[in-house]
């Protein structure tokens, strides 16, 4: 099927939400989207902002205006990501699709007169989510690392029974060297979503790099009765400076916001 379409317009430092989005569903599918706008390649809190939900609609029409501090130099080293989501009330939200654009491409000599784009929205793909995903919230500093595993969706069985018996292995390394390893304890996979919500803090050595640091969650199935192994590996997460996917904007965000406890969910990669 057609991808949605995304239309938008921009000073040089000014995104101008005066586009639409239509997104080509499933009939009869309502969602309530919203748009995520995030300048590349920092994470910081200035270079990230939200459109207002639309309510039970598949067209989504956008009347906000944006502002980011960039100057007409620094414009053309940057990105500028669009991320549609459809807002969940009781569950995380669903990536739709997303656009990103390279602002390096185009001429933002006058500001009086606004870029009008139009981009087709790359679909999210199921694919990316096979493995589930899971819910983390972390902070660090450069005396400590506190992790918090609060809970998983849509864990796929691997044991031939078809039964959940999940729990985290936590591993942290810096360098080559693993300074810590912990584990939660196996919870109740109710609908394949698991719920922990346990916390750990790790102290970090004196004079830590947190480019250094790397974040491991591995996502175990325990096995109550094999005599070959005690658990199956159902994926994992890795948070770090060199992380694929999102784990590494993760950690960037993390970085960035020290001491703060960054919640957000991350795709299970095998």
């Amino acid at each position: 099927e057609d991808s949605p379409l995304l239309q938008k317009q921009w000073y040089q430092r000014r995104v101008r939400g005066v586009g639409e989005v239509q997104l080509n569903l499933v009939e009869n599918l309502v969602v309530n989207p919203y748009v995520k706008l995030h300048l590349l390649p920092e994470y910081k809190r200035g270079n990230r902002q939200t459109t207002r939900v639309k309510r039970n609609s598949t067209l989504f029409v956008c009347d906000e205006d944006f502002l980011f501090g960039v100057g007409s130099r620094e414009v053309r080293t940057k990105s500028l990501s669009l991320q549609v989501y459809d807002y969940k009330s009781n569950t995380r939200h669903l990536c739709i699709g997303k656009v990103v654009i390279n602002l390096g491409d185009y001429d933002f000599k006058d500001e009086d007169k606004p870029l009008s784009l139009k981009r087709r929205v790359i679909p999210y793909r199921e694919s990316q989510e096979q493995f589930g995903a899971i819910q983390l919230a972390v902070s660090v500093t450069t005396e400590a690392l506190r992790i918090g595993i609060i809970k998983a969706e849509g864990l796929i069985p691997v044991d031939m029974s078809g039964t959940l018996e999940p729990y985290c292995r936590i591993l942290v390394h810096i360098g080559s060297e693993l300074v810590h390893k912990k584990k939660t304890c196996i919870a109740e996979a109710i609908n394949r979503s698991p719920v922990w919500e346990e916390f750990f803090t790790l102290d970090l050595p004196a004079k830590t790099l947190l480019c250094d640091v790397s974040l491991t969650i591995e996502i175990r199935d325990h096995l109550k009765n094999s005599r070959s192994t005690s658990y199956l590996l159902m994926g994992r997460v890795i948070l770090s400076n060199s992380a694929p996917g999102h784990g590494q904007t993760h950690w960037e965000h993390i970085c960035s916001q020290r001491g703060k406890l960054i919640t957000e969910w991350q795709p299970i990669l095998p």
